[in-house]
């Protein structure tokens, strides 16, 4: 998938929450979407995966515009985020059966059982959902991710719930999926660890883009751009 950005905008009411944003993003590139809160990285996302509309610009993937592509096309587009719906009271095998079919996928038991293996899961499948734990939950979203393997996945703040172990897990399988031809757009406040898994970082501000640059090394040019917004003597790297 390619995603193309162009000059994206969204209100509301009088407020803007991201105003003129143009991006170019190729298959394979894993982008670190980073800035402060209520930098709009949150409705970006929500406009890239559709769930709400935007104001003015355009959203394309593969060259057709989202409001245009069909629901096979749109459905290669995937969210996780710590407040991510599951299904509480189904069990965790249960949850995978049903969202695969929403996305028309058939698949056999043994798959299902190889990603749950994957994410440590495969000994509670039968167990109701709202028996686990959050990290539990995000590793499910994990392999239900695995699974549909979405060409565009969007991350937000995702961190959060997951141990050291449910981390690992989690940047093993964002390396294998962008090696795969697959883009990966991260939100996250954890700059440092963020930055080692990016091929390109963005920074919003205030709603605007404010640095969109591929990784370096030395990055000085991101350092410059990100402690704009720091307060005085502090650094991202801690």
């Amino acid at each position: 998938m390619h995603l193309t950005v162009r000059q994206l905008a969204k209100a509301y009411g009088l407020l803007w929450a991201l105003r003129d944003i143009s991006l170019d993003v190729p298959p394979g590139e894993f982008v670190a979407l980073l800035g402060p809160n209520g930098a709009g990285k949150s409705t970006l996302l929500k406009l890239l995966a559709g769930l709400i509309h935007a104001t003015r610009g355009e959203i394309e993937f593969d060259g057709i515009e989202i409001s245009k592509a069909s629901t096979a096309l749109r459905s290669t587009v995937g969210l996780l985020s710590p407040a991510e719906h599951l299904y509480e009271n189904l069990t965790v095998r249960e949850n995978l059966i049903f969202f695969t079919s929403l996305y028309k996928k058939k698949l056999e038991s043994a798959a299902i059982d190889a990603a749950l293996e994957g994410v440590y899961l495969k000994h509670r499948s039968e167990e109701i959902l709202s028996a686990l734990s959050s990290g539990m939950k995000c590793r499910l979203s994990i392999a239900k991710c695995e699974l549909l393997e979405p060409g565009l996945l969007l991350l937000d703040e995702p961190y959060g719930v997951l141990d050291g172990s449910g981390i690992n897990l989690l940047e093993a399988f964002l390396r294998a999926h962008c090696r795969k031809g697959n883009i990966v757009i991260m939100a996250s406040h954890h700059v440092a660890r963020v930055l080692t898994l990016c091929t390109r970082a963005v920074i919003l501000h205030q709603g605007k883009l404010t640095f969109n640059e591929p990784r370096q090394q030395p990055w000085d040019s991101f350092t410059r751009a990100f402690g704009e917004f720091l307060p005085n003597g502090e650094s991202w790297t801690s």
